[in-house]
């Protein structure tokens, strides 16, 4: 089985003896070896590339300050931790139904704030990493003007230019409080899709974590237009996780995770404690959205996308309660089951690979099974494994990589590529062989419609991840 999560490594007292301590620390030394001839494998394989466009990377096998903090928390490195020589960084998405009481005639839900607060200093403390990413700007601006939530885009965006500066306002004054600094960051898509900015923005959350001051991030929603806009901060959050190397992202709702069914409609619906493969998920979201407030923009069906970007990006999602905040800390250190875990790919992707996963799309491009598993073990497409074409888009674009079920017909989401070739191109020598595409293109064109460099699985190298090594699953309620 693949290891992923964390593996616990617990101490039976609280005073270890000599030789057990000795013992640990020779376990973890052992996992940290066999980590760096993992990842000095991947390296060295010609068909995986490396560095900013391949999923691999190597770490010392000496004990780095990561290790340290893991060793001291009774932890193992998680072998798809996107790096092992840094603190844990956690990600924690606030929705607007946990940050507003009562709708338009109501007002900001001053507990949770305060527990917010609370929980990101404690894990600030205990020398993790932390990023708070935050709804509820046009929730607020609602509340302060008393209007109800506007349709058009116009009207929101100002709604969230005035409620913006009282939810900046109620962060501070509470995070002030426990004596831990904040700073306010705004995204647009704009600046995701550019490559530039994308690492301008890496950089800028650089900084702040390594001096340890928490962003609180939003999107830029008084300047993005529709065809720009990330549409909900769920799927915001899995971008930020992915931008900052996230080792997890919680998203904080006011239900209790994941269910086989509403469990608001349904009392024989189950809390489904782990998922290891989202595709493999036999639940339906049409009517699972949160109760909620009434101002918010998101559902469970936004929270499985933005759990499989993280997932793909190498970060465990959890979907939990707000009001199990405090149990953020044993959910990291001890694996305790909370909510809903979606566990991180294994191999997960890295630099410009994960950039272009989290691309907009503007087309598909449906590949045969032959095609599809050569994509999943990283190698190229070629004209003879596409069967069609959807939607028009240019060559350099962002599309989806489709591929359909011999058994049951069914579609399936592979992952998303850059394209070399335009869809007008392309619906002349689909399914052509190679010398009858050069025959056709007419020119000296790419070979490939689409290079393995600019290639993205959900499921990296077709490796998914496992709960089998996760201790404390035991521990449900």
């Amino acid at each position: 089985a693949v290891t992923t999560g964390v593996t616990v490594r617990r101490a039976t007292s609280s005073a270890m003896s000599d030789a057990d301590a000795t013992s640990r620390e020779r376990a973890l030394r052992r996992d940290l070896a066999d980590m760096k001839l993992r990842a000095d494998a991947d390296d060295a394989a010609p068909e995986r590339g490396g560095g900013d466009d391949g999923s691999g990377g190597g770490s010392g096998s000496a004990l780095t300050p990561n290790a340290t903090f893991l060793a001291n928390a009774g932890m193992v490195p998680r072998p798809n931790s996107p790096l092992v020589d840094r603190a844990p960084i956690v990600v924690v998405k606030v929705g607007t139904s946990s940050l507003l009481k009562g709708g338009i005639g109501g007002h900001l839900h001053l507990s949770n704030f305060g527990m917010l607060a609370e929980t990101c200093a404690d894990l600030q403390r205990q020398g993790m990493k932390v990023v708070v990413v935050t709804s509820g700007a046009v929730g607020v601006g609602c509340q302060v003007l008393n209007k109800k939530k506007p349709s058009d885009l116009a009207g929101k965006q100002a709604l969230a230019a005035v409620g913006m500066v009282r939810l900046m306002r109620m962060y501070d004054d509470f995070f002030q409080s426990v004596g831990q600094p904040i700073a306010q960051v705004l995204i647009s898509l704009d600046n995701i899709m550019d490559r530039q900015q994308y690492m301008n923005a890496q950089s800028t959350f650089r900084s702040l974590l390594a001096q340890d001051i928490i962003p609180i991030v939003n999107e830029n929603d008084t300047v993005a237009v529709q065809d720009t806009k990330f549409g909900d901060n769920d799927t915001l959050s899995a971008h930020v996780a992915a931008l900052v190397d996230a080792d997890y992202l919680f998203l904080l709702t006011d239900v209790d995770g994941l269910y086989t069914a509403n469990p608001n409609t349904n009392p024989d619906a189950v809390r489904i404690p782990v998922v290891e493969n989202i595709d493999e998920l036999e639940v339906s979201t049409a009517d699972a959205a949160s109760s909620g407030s009434g101002l918010g923009t998101g559902g469970m069906a936004t929270k499985l996308t933005a759990a499989r970007l993280a997932s793909a990006s190498g970060c465990n999602t959890v979907i939990m309660h707000a009001r199990d905040l405090p149990e953020m800390p044993d959910i990291i250190t001890s694996s305790k089951s909370v909510g809903t875990l979606f566990l991180a790919m294994p191999r997960p992707l890295r630099g410009r690979k994960r950039w272009i996963l989290l691309l907009p799309t503007t087309g598909d491009i449906v590949v045969n099974a032959n095609a599809a598993k050569a994509l999943e073990n990283n190698k190229s497409l070629f004209s003879t494994g596409v069967i069609a074409t959807r939607g028009d888009f240019a060559a350099e674009d962002g599309v989806r990589i489709m591929t359909v079920d011999h058994d049951t017909g069914e579609e399936r989401d592979l992952g998303r590529a850059i394209t070399n070739y335009s869809s007008e191109e392309m619906e002349s020598f689909a399914g052509k062989t190679s010398e009858e595409f050069y025959e056709i293109v007419g020119y000296s064109g790419a070979e490939s419609i689409c290079h393995r460099n600019n290639i993205c699985c959900w499921v990296p190298f077709g490796q998914e991840p496992s709960s089998c090594n996760l201790v404390g699953l035991g521990d449900r309620r």
